[in-house]
């Protein structure tokens, strides 16, 4: 009887701790083109941001973007802002500082704490403060266009300021997420006590 039970308990935790250590991507807009002619220019005054929905409550765990133009250790940022339904992007939520490798897909991994509730939000991307990619480069930082499924909503702003527009700009942008922790817990809980009724009626 108890070596039944610490089985259960066992194969319940496995079940539901292991979406926890997977990252599953929820937006991938796919890869752009990869040509600098047209792309975004990404700089301390020129900086862009896409609508992203959550369809349950999860922790943000990756963002990246396709970006052209930097070196290897070069610095921007990434943002994540709460949706404003008049304006686009509302309060500003979590904010980091990713680093460039070369020209593709760059961006930041291992997030801790941007959990999220089931909805809509908008991810920046942009050069902040000390950040330094793109001052190296002849063309300066750019968001690569011409993602095959392109976001349907983007922000861009050229001088401070979003400029909303619904017509989406294609550039690349990949999110992971991983399910949120008590999301987990009820599912051990239910196991559980799915298991303790079981074990009372083979008492009986």
């Amino acid at each position: 009887m108890t070596q039944h039970l610490i089985a259960s308990l066992s194969t319940a935790a496995l079940l539901a701790f292991a979406p926890l250590a997977h990252a599953a991507t929820v937006v991938d807009t796919g890869t752009p083109n990869g040509h600098a002619v047209g792309s975004l220019a990404l700089d301390a005054f020129d900086w862009a941001a896409a609508q992203v929905s959550f369809a349950q409550a999860a922790d943000i765990s990756a963002i990246q973007g396709h970006i052209l133009g930097g070196a290897a250790g070069e610095t921007f940022g990434i943002s994540l802002f709460a949706n404003d339904a008049a304006t686009g992007p509302g309060s500003l939520l979590y904010t980091t500082t990713a680093t460039f490798g070369t020209d593709g897909w760059n961006g930041v991994s291992g997030l801790d704490g941007w959990t999220v509730a089931a909805g809509k939000y908008w991810i920046e991307f942009e050069i902040q403060g000390a950040d330094t990619l793109g001052s190296s480069s002849v063309t300066g930082a750019l968001l690569d266009l011409g993602a095959p499924h392109p976001l349907a909503l983007t922000a861009t702003t050229g001088d401070g300021g979003f400029s909303y527009q619904a017509n989406a700009e294609s550039f690349g942008l990949r999110v992971s997420t991983v399910p949120e922790a008590s999301g987990a817990l009820q599912i051990v809980a239910g196991m559980l006590l799915l298991t303790s009724m079981g074990v009372a009626r083979r008492r009986r």
